[in-house]
């Protein structure tokens, strides 16, 4: 009977070792902030990609940050707990952070070094939630403009958003989803990415603008036949009040 109970406690222990998670999951997109004594608190942006313990992604700080600015390609390790990124900047300043995960919330030390000058300060994520909808409530903007949608919106505004954020590409994880064979997918995505309550602060606006920090930096410019074009899919959107 002994032997019996020993083999049903190892066959349970075994079931419970095989249901703990290997890991966190970090995939996803992030706001938040740097925080450090030689600089004034300063917005931040990441998307993470993680597969079994690896992650990759890429971590954004404001482009008028000196010399930190910018984005940086990153790798890493996630357990549990941690999350251990380091990388680098298209401009060659490495860059390293040992962040905590609690729930939602990854916070730690992040220091970069490079172009002659060093960098120490705290970096502070936090998962953006799941969208709410999925945005096939506004499909009848889409129909009623797919011609526009088709043409100019995918064709020509958003060409350089989809060497990133196309299915399998550095920005996957991220909420804006350009999938050129799915032009209604896509403007389902960019649905969610508009603020109806403040449209000029839509998030497909302000972040190819790079006007907040954006991993892919400046994809268009102020004032150009790209922004126009976005905003004026923005006021359709807005106008079908369908959010």
């Amino acid at each position: 009977m002994r032997r019996g109970l020993s083999a049903v406690a190892g066959l349970v222990l075994g079931i419970t070792i095989a249901a703990r998670p290997a890991g966190a999951d970090v995939t996803g997109t992030f706001d938040g902030s740097l925080v450090a004594t030689t600089v004034a608190a300063t917005a931040g942006a990441a998307v993470f990609a993680q597969t079994g313990r690896s992650v990759i992604g890429t971590v954004a700080l404001p482009a008028d940050l000196p010399t930190f600015g910018g984005a940086y390609l990153v790798h890493g390790i996630a357990t549990p707990k941690r999350l251990r990124l380091s990388g680098a900047s298209d401009r060659g300043v490495r860059f390293k952070w040992r962040g905590k995960i609690v729930g939602d919330t990854i916070q730690g030390k992040a220091r970069m070094n490079g172009l002659g000058a060093k960098f120490v300060g705290t970096l502070s994520f936090t998962r953006n939630p799941p969208p709410v909808s999925d945005g096939s409530s506004c499909d009848a903007v889409y129909t009623q403009n797919q011609s526009l949608f088709v043409s100019q919106v995918m064709g020509q505004a958003l060409t350089k958003c989809a060497t990133c954020h196309a299915p399998g590409l550095q920005a996957a994880a991220t909420r804006l989803h350009v999938t050129p064979s799915d032009p209604l997918s896509t403007a389902r995505a960019i649905a969610l990415l508009i603020d109806a309550t403040d449209p000029p602060a839509s998030r497909i606006l302000v972040k190819p603008l790079n006007l907040v920090p954006h991993g892919g930096g400046l994809q268009i410019m102020v004032g150009s036949i790209e922004e126009q074009i976005l905003q004026q899919w923005v006021a359709l959107v807005v106008q079908a009040h369908c959010d």
